[in-house]
């Protein structure tokens, strides 16, 4: 079962969406809840700096867990109406062999998210940008 929420799409609500994650998750898959939360705040970060160029707008955001490919796995989306914006097309990967002083700001919590995510996926469906993350629970207890 997923759960779904409408927030205001500020880094605000990370809290309650944390709070969501948890309770979803419970305890049994308590090891992957960390990864699942880091991938949100990275996306929904995203959402408050490009989606809506300073206005308000709104993010929805569902998580549960779901039978991807014949495996157990958590599914988090994140849906806005903010202009299309692509994260992984559109934001650069990071120089990891470079200094953090001569590293240009942005790309690596999109780097995070492919690192972490079994699959990822953007799409831009009625003028809605939807991102989907699907983390793999192979390695957790489903008791």
């Amino acid at each position: 079962m997923l759960r779904t929420v409408k927030l205001p799409a500020t880094i605000n609500v990370l809290g309650e969406i944390n709070a969501i994650i948890e309770e979803t998750l419970a305890e049994s898959l308590s090891s992957s809840i960390m990864k699942t939360q880091l991938v949100v705040e990275e996306l929904l970060a995203n959402i408050c700096n490009y989606a809506y160029n300073g206005g308000d707008g709104y993010a929805e955001f569902a998580c549960g867990i779901v039978n991807f490919d014949g495996k157990k796995s958590i599914m988090i989306q994140l849906t806005d109406e903010g202009q299309p914006y692509d994260p992984f097309l559109e934001t650069k990967a990071p120089d990891l062999d470079a200094s953090v002083e001569e590293r240009a700001v942005g790309g690596l919590g999109v780097f995070l998210v492919k690192e972490i995510a079994t699959h990822y996926l953007y799409m831009r469906i009625d003028n809605r940008n939807q991102t989907q993350i699907i983390l793999s629970l192979d390695d957790e207890n489903l008791s």
